[in-house]
């Protein structure tokens, strides 16, 4: 408790000496991490409040007591402090402040206008540079959808390739990829476009993005009907043909309003630990999107702070583009500022279509607040109807709720591992899973090596946790094996092999394996398990096989370095086989000149040679 009384004190006396000046502060654990960003008007005011032993919420004194230490900056003024706070909880993600579930995970569409040819691309990684970003979008298939529909209307690249400037008169590529000649892409790498001309049509597609459809509309009939005075009917048809294209997206969005307003309509429903907010975009009176997002540590948190910290992460990454109008339920916390910082009309509607449309973007955030809460019931469904279906089906004694499956792995017959995967109620138990370096088998033997592993882990099943069925990787050969290591154990499991080639399953004393659909999702199942096991296994025995290499009798031999030595082994599989390797040999490996032929050959022959 003195401990307690004289952290408070502490943090209290550094509040008092903090100045009377807007800015933001960052609240600090025992460890140094960031747990909690806020903006003060008067940053010594703010500070002191924490420490004062009243608190409004208890999510407040729950933070303080967790405070070790505070740091601060100082802005200008509120908006610069506001605007400070949103970027600070963004990169920081701190504990205790409301934030976007998982924002990382959303992605963009990041669009860098000072390339002399930008690339329109899907990011997941949202920084502060040079870039356009649009998003964040919740759909990544709509995301895609969309992309695809514009990349037809308007031939970006999508390559990876370093184009510059000069393109149209010195090509940097021969020819283009196949991307240009399927008409996907106006081919700037062979100087078919100048940077000029592709940046206009790049300006068409950051337009269409913002919902400014008309605008696009205008230019491309402008230049459409330019071409036709020129008598360049081709280019003209091209044109006409993209402004269809336009208009017929335009036509499938849904008209909210005549009067053709920009306008986004924020809704928010909130239960217990849940928040959801739903926001609809509307551009030139049609909704263009509509997306849902979650948040973090909203629980209990008054409706006006949640939409004032939505408001502030959501737009701090467009706050270039915001539309006119932004339709709330109630006025978020900060709402002068925000309203200030975003140059638009926070707006609360109280009756009429606005108020309406307040409702349809509440009742999307319910539907989709009650479909996150119904997977996890669906999905612990699923899983229980899974398990009970495999029972039936493999006519097991009880359900197969825990399975630990078996691999082998000998990549050309060296370094023989097996693996043994562990699934729970159909999720990886990770801490169970267990590795074997083969000891009693020397020849590549798959059958007598599935015999060693599944006998070796039966005999430490003791202090294991019983599986209820065990999957080999494999046919009627490994699954015999197995049998034979389990009537020499003290066990009665039920076994059975899911072989790779044509999916089949075989039981124990049934001559023909069973062969169920290749939708079922008992299969399903076992093949996300099978493939877990061969996953596992290949990777330790890559990284055997990598120790192995890293120190090898080869590292001796001068005038070798990791390329030829990885060469030489995957040839030869083994040094042993090396040694016995002729001049003519050695030297027919590609990389492998007369001369170093010569050298590794002397090398492990030089006792023979001095004996001579």
């Amino acid at each position: 408790m003195n401990n307690q009384l004289h952290r408070i004190e502490r943090l209290k006396k550094k509040a008092d000496i903090s100045p009377q000046k807007p800015g933001v502060y960052l609240m600090k654990d025992n460890k140094n991490n960031i747990i909690y960003i806020g903006k003060a008007k008067k940053l010594n005011v703010r500070l002191h409040s924490y420490f004062t032993g009243k608190y409004d919420r208890e999510k407040t004194k729950i933070l303080v007591l967790h405070i070790n230490n505070f740091d601060y900056i100082i802005t200008n003024n509120e908006l610069e402090a506001l605007i400070l706070e949103a970027n600070l909880i963004k990169k920081h993600k701190p504990k205790y402040n409301i934030s976007l579930k998982d924002d990382k995970k959303y992605p963009f569409i990041r669009i860098d206008i000072k390339d002399d040819f930008p690339k329109v691309e899907i990011t997941r990684n949202f920084s502060i540079d040079s870039a356009k970003y649009f998003g964040p979008y919740t759909n990544l298939y709509s995301l895609r959808q969309t992309l695809k529909l514009l990349n037809k209307i308007f031939p970006f690249r999508t390559c990876n390739r370093h184009i510059t400037a000069n393109a149209d008169k010195e090509p940097h590529y021969n020819r283009a990829c196949l991307n240009y000649y399927i008409k996907k892409c106006c081919g700037p790498c062979i100087g078919k476009i100048s940077s000029s001309e592709y940046k206009d049509m790049i300006k068409q597609v950051m337009m269409f993005l913002r919902g400014n459809t008309d605008k696009i509309i205008n230019e491309l009939r402008q230049k459409m009907i330019k071409f036709a005075n020129e008598q360049k009917f081709e280019e003209s048809a091209v044109l006409r043909d993209k402004i269809k294209a336009v208009e017929s997206i335009t036509q499938k969005q849904v008209m909210f309003s005549s009067k053709g307003e920009n306008k986004d309509i924020i809704g928010l429903v909130q239960e217990h630990n849940l928040c959801c907010i739903s926001l609809m975009k509307v551009r030139k009176g049609r909704l263009i999107a509509n997306e849902s997002y979650f948040l973090n540590n909203a629980k209990d948190s008054p409706k006006a702070n949640i939409l004032g910290n939505f408001i502030k992460q959501y737009y701090i990454n467009q706050a270039d583009y915001v539309p006119h109008e932004i339709l709330l339920e109630t006025e978020p916390q900060d709402s002068n500022l925000i309203s200030k910082w975003l140059k638009c009309k926070l707006k609360i509607p109280k009756i009429g279509d606005s108020k309406r449309l307040i409702e349809l973007a509440r009742d999307n955030a319910f539907i989709v607040l009650e479909n996150k809460k119904m997977s996890h019931i669906r999905a612990k469904h699923r899983v229980k109807f899974i398990i009970s279906e495999m029972k039936h089906t493999l006519e097991l004694p009880c359900l197969p709720r825990k399975i630990a499956a078996f691999d082998i792995s000998n990549l050309q017959g060296t370094d023989a591992v097996g693996s043994m995967v562990f699934f729970d109620n159909a999720k990886p138990k990770k801490r169970n899973y267990r590795h074997f370096k083969i000891k009693t088998v020397n020849q590549i033997d798959d059958y007598k090596m599935m015999g060693e592993i599944v006998s070796r882990y039966l005999s430490h099943l003791d202090n294991e946790e019983h599986p209820d069925l065990l999957l080999i990787d494999g046919g009627k050969g490994q699954l015999q094996s197995a049998i034979i290591s389990m009537k020499n154990s003290s066990y009665n499991i039920p076994i059975i092999s899911l072989a790779k080639r044509l999916e089949e399953i075989f039981i124990p004393y049934k001559k023909n394996p069973l062969i169920i659909p290749k939708s079922s999702p008992v299969l399903k199942l076992l093949q996300k398990i099978r493939n877990e096991a061969h996953r596992f296994a290949i990777t330790y025995h890559k990284k055997l096989r990598s120790r192995k290499v890293s120190n090898s009798v080869l590292d001796n031999i001068q005038g070798i370095g990791e390329k030829r030595k990885l060469l030489l082994l995957k040839e030869f599989s083994s040094v042993e086989k090396i040694k016995t390797a002729s001049i003519q040999d050695l030297q027919a490996i590609k990389g492998i000149s007369i001369k170093l032929a010569r050298i590794i050959y002397d090398y492990f022959h030089k006792d023979l040679q001095s004996h001579k």
